[in-house]
């Protein structure tokens, strides 16, 4: 099916939609500029800028999605060729163009060869190169287990990839796997991190997401998905709908679903407190927390706001004088709820909390029922799950108003597809990246105070998306690969932290043995101490 005709009215309305996101990117770039210049270099945030503005026009202005994917990979490659730390070019794209895909076309009698997204063709073009180098990490053995527990699920799911399907479509699976979880943790996982790497990745993952924030407010300020004019010019087989939830919009941005945006915020609130330390302007820069915040409301996703409250909780937990700052941060909440009853919004905000309030109350009735369903059904086959559970009668029970089934809990997913083996070595090698990381905090303090606020930070943000999927699928937009580049991360970290350790511990034990400063000899014809020359002998012991 070829590309709609790109009419006059598709164009100028493509064109409103890019001036509002082409300017609120741009304001905060600025924002990021004047905020953490003296953590990144200013000329890297302005390079940044300009490749992420250059992709986003591109994505607006591109009728054809091939063609788009083409100037996309043009502009990277030519605009990034100057990025000294590949991986932050990834993270600073991975939300610039929107979470749409289409079918590659097949070859060679192989129809329908792979669904691709644009975030995808990233990886070929950034990560992939740097998998063929050597890791920087060698020698480390922290996070073994994470290592270990991700191999095996990654195995898994190539081996059931061509269960009960044909070879092609085993192939495509398992293309689509490779794509989606193998460079982004390999290669973040084996990056030395130093306080300057981390500052860059945090930043080019942070500026985009304080961007999409700012999108998502004006969005539902103006009642407008911006992205959805860029995606529907490309004639992608995706759901583009307008939700509300008490009368307002629920914001999507360019991944196309609330509590997707409201799971990537959720790390940029963990990541912030991190870039804010290493900030020399430190109000300014605070200014990023609220920002995101703004954004995180304006999914109207229960989920995400539950995660975020545990997300802040698990940072504030690993700080110094851990348990008054969490006395400090549940006064600031009580405040917060106080101020906020006492506001004229009460009903509408208190009818939104989690278990509080009872706005779409069927919602919640649903995840329930599909727990319990859907644990009925993992029972069924329970070491390896099926290919064709979505057809079994208890599952046809939840299929919704709309035809479909949704499956709106990750790791309920994950068992029916892999079975309970398949969701042990997934949670595995997340629980052991973010345990890597926790215990690596305490020795970063003693090497770098800088450095174990962004394992603070990771653990905290790796955390807090586990929380969150527990309410959406894994299958959606960037969510697998926001999980594997954070769970890279953590414990790239933490071999790092290792190794810092290692070398630090070795440095007086190579130090030589003549280096050590040993008393002066006393020459042979000097008296003993304590009696002095005679005055009229004092002149020839200076000659």
């Amino acid at each position: 099916m070829g590309d709609r005709p790109w009419g006059r009215q598709a164009m100028i309305e493509a064109l409103k939609a890019l001036v509002v996101v082409g300017a609120l990117s741009f304001a905060a770039f600025v924002y990021a500029r004047m905020a953490f210049g003296g953590a990144v270099p200013p000329a890297t945030i302005t390079r940044w800028r300009n490749i992420y503005l250059a992709v986003t026009v591109i994505a607006f202005l591109t009728p054809n999605y091939w063609l788009m994917l083409a100037a996309m990979s043009a502009a990277v490659i030519i605009l990034g060729a100057s990025e000294t730390f590949r991986p932050a070019l990834y993270l600073l794209l991975l939300f610039a163009v929107p979470a749409v895909s289409k079918i590659v076309p097949g070859f060679g009698g192989i129809n329908n060869f792979l669904e691709l997204f644009p975030f995808n063709l990233l990886a070929v073009i950034i990560l992939f190169p740097l998998l063929l180098r050597p890791g920087e990490t060698r020698g480390a053995r922290t996070g073994a287990f994470a290592d270990a527990f991700f191999i095996g699920y990654a195995l898994l799911v190539f081996a059931l990839a061509f269960r009960d399907t044909t070879f092609t479509d085993g192939i495509r699976r398992s293309t689509a796997f490779l794509l989606t979880a193998i460079p982004q943790y390999f290669v973040f996982s084996r990056i030395r991190w130093t306080v300057e790497r981390a500052r860059l990745a945090t930043a080019a993952l942070l500026v985009p997401l304080i961007a999409l924030s700012s999108i998502a407010a004006a969005e539902v300020v103006l009642g407008w998905h911006f992205y959805e004019n860029a995606a529907r010019s490309w004639d992608v087989a995706a759901t583009l709908r307008y939700v509300e939830r008490s009368g307002f919009l629920r914001a999507y941005g360019s991944v196309f679903g609330p509590i997707t945006l409201g799971l990537f915020l959720v790390v940029g609130l963990a990541l912030a407190p991190a870039l804010l330390a290493s900030a020399p302007k430190k109000r300014l820069a605070a200014l990023s927390i609220p920002a995101i915040g703004a954004g995180l409301l304006a999914t109207f996703s229960r989920g995400p706001w539950v995660g975020a409250v545990l997300t802040i909780v698990s940072y504030v937990a690993t700080t110094r004088r851990s348990l008054t700052n969490i006395v400090k941060l549940g006064l600031a909440g009580i405040a917060s709820f106080a101020a906020l009853a006492a506001s004229p919004f009460r009903d509408t905000v208190i009818g939104l909390i989690p278990f509080v309030g009872n706005v779409e109350e069927n919602n919640i009735e649903y995840r329930q029922r599909l727990f319990e369903v859907g644990w009925t059904v993992v029972r069924q086959n329970p070491l390896l799950g099926s290919e064709h559970y979505i057809e079994t009668p208890a599952m046809q029970s939840l299929v919704q108003g709309q035809g479909i089934i949704d499956i709106v809990n990750a790791y309920l997913r994950i068992a029916l597809d892999s079975g309970l083996i398949g969701l042990s070595l997934y949670l595995g090698a997340v629980s052991f990246s973010m345990l890597a990381v926790l215990r690596a905090i305490g020795p970063a303090r003693r090497i770098d105070e800088e450095l174990s606020s962004y394992c603070q930070a990771y653990f905290a943000a790796l955390f807090g998306v586990s929380v969150v999927l527990v309410t959406t699928a894994n299958t959606i937009a960037q969510i697998q690969e926001m999980t594997w580049v954070l769970a890279g991360i953590c414990v790239g970290l933490a071999r790092s932290v290792s190794l810092a350790r290692r070398e630090q511990g070795a440095a007086p034990a190579a130090e030589p043995a003549s280096a050590v400063a040993a008393p002066e000899p006393v020459p042979d014809h000097a008296p003993p101490r304590g009696r002095p020359l005679p005055p009229h002998l004092r002149q020839y012991v200076k000659r």
